[in-house]
């Protein structure tokens, strides 16, 4: 009978070792999953602080502060990315506007894109704007003469007068 008692101690303990040797390895993942998600929070700030950087030192080299020719590359990248965003910004905004309705003389209700009135016939008029316009030097954009810094990448405008 104490044979039989001591292997089924001999067992339990088996087991019961088992088990603590499962607690402590799920306790271990446990702290493991706690490290990397500090290390992730960690690697998002250092991103962001990385970017604010960037961000800082783009500025400082566009406003001629940091005279650097290693980013010279990186710098025309960034101001063709902006014409690209300005330019399309541009364009939301002239799609908005052509489908900004007027009224006609007649009273009618028409759209920007329309020639004609539907109700009365009457041709719908289109102002051509011959404006004078300056050139930014940077990203070449087109900028009213009442700007003083442009639109698209925020240069500070010299004067230069072109006629749309």
């Amino acid at each position: 009978m104490k044979n039989i008692q001591e292997k089924m101690e001999n067992r339990f303990s088996k087991v019961q070792d088992g088990i603590d040797k499962g607690r402590g390895k799920v306790e271990e993942i446990k702290e493991k999953a706690k490290i990397n998600k500090q290390i992730g929070e960690f690697q998002v700030q250092k991103s962001n602080v990385l970017l604010d950087m960037g961000m800082l030192l783009y500025e400082k080299i566009r406003k001629e502060e940091i005279q650097d020719n290693d980013f010279d590359e990186l710098s025309l990248k960034i101001i063709e990315l902006d014409k690209m965003i300005y330019e399309s910004n541009k364009k939301v905004k002239e799609l908005e506007e052509l489908q900004r309705e007027n009224i006609c003389e007649c009273g009618n209700i028409i759209n920007k894109n329309d020639k004609f009135c539907a109700s009365c016939g009457n041709k719908v008029e289109i102002e051509e704007d011959i404006k004078e316009y300056n050139i930014c030097n940077i990203c070449e954009s087109e900028i009213d003469l009442d700007c003083n810094y442009c639109e698209c990448c925020g240069t500070k405008i010299k004067e230069q007068k072109y006629e749309l």
